[in-house]
């Protein structure tokens, strides 16, 4: 498993696809996370089972827990949530590369 983050329109998804043409790509994972919890569903159970399903999926996230705390409860919750998820993906993936500008760089 591989995870690309970065900021939106940051070119994470270009750098995966550049970078594992050949490979099971799921871009935006964070929209993932947000429709488990608008559908009620467990997110680390579903993760679990997505890592299960998937062990070579290259993952395409957008950061999106660094700006202004929203004041919507639910809003917080999909910021942690998906926090919370990405950390998990990220000790599952034998690479993880933040995107900043276009450029790839490789923290993991």
């Amino acid at each position: 498993m591989k995870l690309y983050i970065g900021g939106t329109a940051q070119g994470q998804l270009d750098i995966a696809r550049t970078e594992n043409p050949d490979a099971e790509l799921f871009p935006d994972f964070h929209l993932l996370i947000r429709r488990l919890i608008e559908n009620g569903k467990d997110v680390p159970a579903s993760l679990q089972d997505f890592c299960l399903q998937h062990p070579d999926a290259v993952i395409v996230s957008d950061e999106i827990g660094c700006g202004i705390v929203p004041m919507d409860s639910i809003e917080r919750e999909w910021r942690q949530t998906t926090g919370r998820a990405l950390c998990m993906i990220a000790a599952r993936s034998v690479q993880v590369t933040r995107v900043t500008c276009g450029i790839g760089q490789r923290i993991k």
